[in-house]
């Protein structure tokens, strides 16, 4: 099978031909194209130029081969190209980190005309990229498909399986995950890039390991870059334009204000959402030109680990860095010594080829685009386009000069200047126009106003009234099992709406919950289980278990009908104005108005039934955030909450989260900083101890980043907040970890860990299954459920003369009295304690403990579970008005308060 090369018609003759998509490189030109494989029979290859291509290498000279065969699974991927032969218009598929920011309609997830690699799509040895197939197990992850290669690795959309979200995967190849060194480094700038939080950044959210391929995930930005919009659209309007660098200005000056420079501004790493939100992709991490097969072979002979390692000149101090189009003049020269004004002339370029279609500088090569940024003068952009007005040429002039010193200082200056001249002037707060206002007035009342969201809460509120009215009634004519059970059915309807509301909205709390579990380990979900079996024996002990069963299923049928049946009604009423004010968001941020301030501006203006309009739009986190600083300003006046029950379990779920989390991240920074160790030289020992010092301090680091964010952000424009903390504080604490204070000091704590093995949480899980049990079983044997049963035994035991001979209204109140629970085979000395209510109280509030911890907590609560079961047998006396039992009960709770008092959440 032959193909043609697309730029100059060569003859390739394709000795393998597996379905899938590649990028093999003409052997004569050196043009590389992208070529289909149909996995259709007889279906003939497709080829098709790269997007905004330019060629980088002349043909052949005369008289070499005009037909070369290869193999396609060996010739696929993209071609390593160094920095010096780097083509100028599309050079970052040379120096990216990834290779991969953007998405072009052959790359979109969302076009049926993408295919995936197969799992039999293979690189070869020689250049060392990692291929994952459909079958590929990354733990936490579901790989769906393949959305782009570039010199470092390949880029997948995977779907985050504990949140159900989609993440953009991208998987370093293997020749640079096995060098320990690069690694580390990597790895502490991922680390660190993922601190920060802006609407204008793309969020970094995990960084892992999986087959012996380093991987992160970052946010899945639904849309295209600022590069497939100038391929298809030519040039945009200058106030469009500006609109979108003034929220990259934005992202990149959070970013410098924490001590992160990109080093790789370019359209192609400028995403924009399908919301009109520009995010800035790939800051913060390891910049450097693909490497040559020459350089492979070098360097894998002269590493000092035996593995491949980054080339001499890569590590040393003057090296290029970045993509020769949008690079700045020092940059050129010299990228370890650039500072932040590197990325004020990088997003200069960008601006100048959004405005006029064209890049500054044109070039055959890297080294001719280098030399034009550092010595030629550009073009004004209103001499290209006569559009362009003279105030943003000469803005973007300004950005692009050649000396660093005479461009704009920093990004602040950069967003002050372009927001005058699209008239915002943001002082930190907006004042928007009345007509504007009115806009998002109308959509809120729409949204409130829906009748069928109406009708469903005047549903969901009858619903529980009737339960609860029922209940009592039942209650009140001594039916107790059937007032239990309607319980029951008002507890696994709103379960079973939970979830299936969960699995088809994706909803945050259901998020939370589903990760909770997925965390769980085998003890836990063990206790799980068997206090969920507990609970099932209950219920058979109370002949309660097959109403509760029938009430579920009634339950289920409810919430079915709810979810598919009237909130689908609401969903398409609602649907309209939360559409429409999304269009009213999108020209406001293209206007230039901050996120954070639009954010402001619907929650001020949205009235006193705010919060779940605002959810529908942001999320539910970005609502807590402006709730607090929407009340902190004093002007809110009321405002209603909505579901804030949810709030709390949030809360609590999040803090288990985040301690699962920690410990993830140093057991992952802890082995890479070892293996890097070793590869210095160090010893065994000394490697474990200073990497786990040194991971220690990176996560303790970055919680006093993440500190610092919440406290910026919670005190917006005000300058007596301390200076942001510098995330580069977390390379330096894996650098060098003895200089701060946290650095973990290692001590056995022997005597803590016994005390843990008799006062652990798995202790008194135990000892609450025990207590219910126990006391399940007593109120069966004593027949307490009903009433009638009570008085025809106390008959039964009065005319069988079992009850001593005392007056008959004190033997029917004898009769009354519950005995000791009594077990076949057991001495009744072992069961005695069993006697009360108090026992499954008790074991209550040792489940309750299991929300702390601490080993003095488990000693208070042991201690009051035991005073509450046994004290009133143990010399505790009535107390009038109360009884004996009641006293210990008493006793027993506040010294599990004052347990969990002492005990950390």
């Amino acid at each position: 099978m032959a193909i043609a090369c697309p730029y100059c018609s060569h003859r390739i003759n394709l000795k393998a031909t597996k379905p899938g998509r590649y990028r093999p490189k003409c052997p004569n030109c050196a043009q590389p194209f992208l070529l289909w494989v149909s996995d259709t029979a007889g279906a003939a290859p497709r080829v098709q130029v790269l997007p905004n291509d330019t060629r980088v290498a002349g043909p052949r000279a005369a008289g070499e081969p005009s037909s070369t065969s290869f193999t396609v699974a060996e010739g696929s991927g993209n071609s390593a190209q160094g920095v010096a032969t780097a083509g100028p218009s599309d050079a970052a598929n040379s120096s990216h980190v990834f290779g991969f920011a953007h998405t072009n309609p052959d790359q979109d997830p969302s076009n049926g005309s993408h295919r995936s690699p197969g799992p039999e799509f293979q690189s070869g040895e020689d250049d060392g990229r990692v291929t994952l197939g459909p079958r590929m197990d990354v733990r936490g992850y579901a790989i769906e498909h393949e959305l782009g290669r570039g010199g470092m690795g390949t880029v997948y959309l995977a779907r985050q399986l504990s949140l159900d979200r989609p993440v953009a995967l991208k998987v370093m190849s293997k020749r640079w995950a096995s060098d320990p060194v690069f690694v580390a480094r990597f790895t502490r700038e991922a680390f660190a890039a993922a601190q920060l939080s802006h609407p204008n950044i793309v969020q970094i959210h995990d960084i892992g390991e999986a087959d012996g391929a380093r991987f992160f995930s970052m946010e899945y930005v639904r849309g295209k870059s600022l590069a497939d919009l100038v391929r298809v659209e030519g040039k945009l309007d200058p106030e469009t334009a500006v609109g979108y660098v003034l929220q990259a200005a934005r992202g990149l000056k959070h970013a410098h204000d924490r001590g992160m420079i990109h080093r790789d501004v370019k359209p192609d790493n400028l995403l924009l959402d399908d919301q009109g939100l520009v995010k800035v992709a790939d800051l913060g991490l390891v910049k450097t030109p693909t490497v040559t097969r020459q350089d492979d072979q070098l360097t894998q002979a002269s590493s000092r680990s035996g593995l491949f390692s980054l080339p001499p000149e890569m590590t040393g101090a003057r090296i290029a860095l970045g993509t020769p189009a949008y690079m700045s003049p020092e940059q050129c020269r010299d990228a370890a010594t650039v500072d932040h004004r590197a990325d004020v002339y990088s997003l200069g370029c960008t601006l100048y080829v959004l405005v006029t279609g064209r890049p500054p500088f044109e070039g055959t090569t890297a080294v001719e685009l280098m030399s034009k940024h550092a010595y030629e003068p550009i073009v004004p952009p209103e001499q290209l386009v006569s559009r362009v007005p003279k105030e943003v040429s000469a803005v973007i002039q300004r950005m692009m000069e050649k000396d660093p010193a005479d461009r704009f200082q920093d990004m602040a200056e950069v967003v002050r200047t372009l927001e005058a001249w699209l008239g915002v002037h943001h002082t930190g707060t907006f004042s928007p126009q009345e007509a504007q206002i009115a806009k998002l007035e109308g959509y809120v009342f729409q949204f409130n106003t829906a009748a069928s969201a109406v009708l469903r809460g005047r549903l969901v509120s009858g619903f529980f009234g009737a339960v609860a009215l029922v209940a009592v009634l039942l209650a009140f004519f001594g039916k107790l099992g059937w007032a239990f059970g309607v319980f029951g059915l008002a507890a696994e309807a709103t379960l079973a709406y939970f979830v299936l509301d969960g699995v088809t909205r994706r909803g945050h709390l259901f998020g939370c919950a589903r990760r909770f579990v997925g965390g769980m380990g085998l003890s836990d979900l063990a206790v799980g289980v068997s206090g969920f079996a507990m609970f099932c024996i209950l219920l058979a002990l109370l002949k309660v278990f097959w109403v509760w069963v029938g009430f579920g299923v009634v339950g289920l049928g409810l919430a079915v009908a709810l979810r598919y049946a009237l909130d689908r009604a609401v969903q398409e009423e609602r649907r309209g104005p939360i559409e429409g004010c999304e269009r009213q968001l999108r020209r406001m941020r293209v206007q230039g108005l901050d996120e954070e301030a639009l954010r402001q501006f619907v929650a001020k203006f949205a009235g006193r039934q705010w919060e779940e309009f605002f959810e529908a739009l942001f999320g539910f986190e970005a609502k807590l955030a402006a709730r607090a600083l929407l009340l902190r300003g004093g002007a809110a006046g009321v405002r209603d909450k909505h579901a804030a029950w949810r709030e709390p379990l949030v809360a609590w779920m999040e803090r288990v989260e985040k301690a699962r989390t920690e410990a993830r991240q140093r057991k992952l920074l802890q082995a890479v900083e070892r293996a890097n160790l070793l590869a210095a030289g160090a010893t065994v020992q000394a490697a474990e101890d200073q990497a786990s010092a040194a991971a220690e301090a990176m996560v303790r680091a970055a919680a006093t980043i993440r500190q610092s964010e919440q406290t910026a952000r919670a005190r917006p424009g005000q300058t007596t907040v301390a200076a942001p903390a510098n995330v580069r504080t977390l390379v330096r604490a894996a650098e060098q970890p003895d200089e701060f204070a946290f650095v973990p000091t290692r001590k056995d704590d022997t005597f803590g860990l016994f005390i843990s093995l008799f006062v652990g949480p798995h202790v008194r899980a135990v000892a609450a299954a025990l207590l219910l049990a126990s006391c399940a079983l007593w109120a069966h044997q004593n027949a307490l459920v009903s009433g009638a049963e009570i008085q025809a035994q106390a008959a039964k035991a009065i005319e069988n003369s079992e009850l001593p001979a005392v007056p008959g209204p004190a033997a029917l109140e004898h009769a009354h009295s519950p005995r000791p629970l009594v077990v076949g085979g057991v001495p009744a000395a072992l069961t005695a304690w069993v006697d009360s209510f108090n026992v499954g109280l008790a074991g209550l509030m040792l489940l309750g403990s299991l929300c702390f911890r601490g080993n003095l907590m488990g000693v208070f609560v042991l201690i009051g579970a035991a005073v509450a079961v046994v004290g009133h047998q143990l010399g505790i006396r009535n107390v009038e008005p109360f009884r004996d039992y009641h006293v210990s009960l008493m006793l027993g709770a506040l010294l599990a308060l004052v347990g969990c008092r002492l005990g950390t959440r």
